[in-house]
């Protein structure tokens, strides 16, 4: 994810946060993470695949199917920042499989199941955008269904489609639909990291030290306060599956995107009054917001909206990572009301 104003933001007021009561939080509670022996917790009916991409990489991929043919459409997800894959396949994907839906999950470059290449730490949004036109290429034979399929995507995922969509235009009507989650708006955090600031030092200097620092890896309090909503209860979280979880995003960040290339190339560069330059051939779409997020903003919701011709977005209970926690079933059912209602499921 771009947060470089807040990094620096972050390294030039080390010293004035290092006695504070916030600090001190950051830093408290912290776990060890030991990626050597991480492997994911898949339930029996999701499995976990290598295939290879025309980009020149194996990809990992998780896929759920019903059991029996399917009528329905394919849901394909794409996953954010400190995350891969498996964040789908832990309730969503038997959810939507048991409602007849074919699921699969890609792991985007640089996570632990998709390697990046020997020494290489950082990526492209470019190698993002052509790693996913290659994996969709592949889902109608992964998943055995010419239905076309629903895009769904969250936080830095939503970024990635932004920039294929951008460079695959004509290819925008061989999707179904479209659903975006709590996604980094197209003109980055740029614009978000100045509201932070002037909105709250302590949580500014907390999402710094989350993300730029990768210390929600090492803390549980802060990895709860950005994906989870917060301590007040554990919001459907046990600490088990907190720990687990760091021991995730440790492996799923050895590399990251380029920021410096990132910059050069947002999503919002190529926009025409704050919408995509071909948003007139996009299919259906859904923007979805959390009311609790601790990472992305109304505004920022409210600025992506804009770039997918949606008029308004919907709002859901739950903190940044909508597909995980207590309140993940509200985000299913909405997704699986706006695939019958729109119409999607019939194509």
């Amino acid at each position: 994810m771009l947060w470089d104003e807040i990094a620096a933001f972050g390294a030039s007021s080390c010293s004035i946060q290092r006695h504070s009561t916030v600090s001190s939080r950051l830093w408290a509670q912290s776990t060890t993470t030991d990626t050597d022996t991480v492997s994911n917790v898949l339930p029996e009916n999701v499995k976990e695949l290598k295939i290879h991409l025309d980009t020149g990489i194996d990809a990992q991929v998780f896929v759920g199917k019903p059991p029996t043919p399917p009528k329905l459409p394919p849901l394909v997800f794409i996953h954010g920042s400190f995350h891969a894959g498996w964040c789908w396949t832990e309730r969503f994907f038997p959810y939507f499989i048991e409602k007849g839906y074919p699921v699969i999950a890609l792991s985007l470059r640089g996570t632990g199941g998709t390697f990046a290449g020997e020494g290489v730490k950082k990526i492209r949004i470019d190698e993002h955008a052509a790693d996913l036109a290659s994996f969709l290429n592949q889902v109608p034979k992964l998943i055995d269904t010419e239905k076309k399929p629903i895009l769904i995507s969250h936080s830095f995922g939503g970024l990635a489609v932004m920039k294929y969509l951008e460079q695959n235009g004509e290819r925008a009507e061989s999707l179904g639909g479209m659903i975006i989650m709590c996604s980094v708006p197209p003109s980055g955090n740029g614009k978000m990291t100045m509201r932070f600031l002037k909105r709250s030092l302590g949580d500014s200097w907390k999402i710094t030290a989350g993300f730029a620092m990768k210390r929600c890896i090492q803390n549980d309090f802060l990895c709860r306060d950005l994906f989870f909503g917060g301590r007040d209860d554990d919001n459907g979280v046990s600490d088990e599956d907190i720990e687990r979880y760091q021991r995730y995003f440790a492996r799923d960040t050895e590399a990251v995107i380029d920021i410096k290339d990132l910059l050069k190339h947002l999503p919002s560069k190529q926009a025409v009054n704050g919408k995509a330059p071909n948003v007139d051939n996009f299919p259906p779409r859904l923007v979805i917001g959390a009311q609790r997020d601790f990472i992305v903003d109304r505004e920022g919701v409210e600025e992506t909206a804009t770039y997918f011709g949606v008029s308004e977005p919907l709002y859901v209970d739950s903190p940044h990572d909508v597909m995980l926690g207590r309140n993940w079933e509200i985000t299913a059912n909405i997704i699986e009301n706006w695939v019958k209602e729109s119409g999607v499921d019939e194509q």
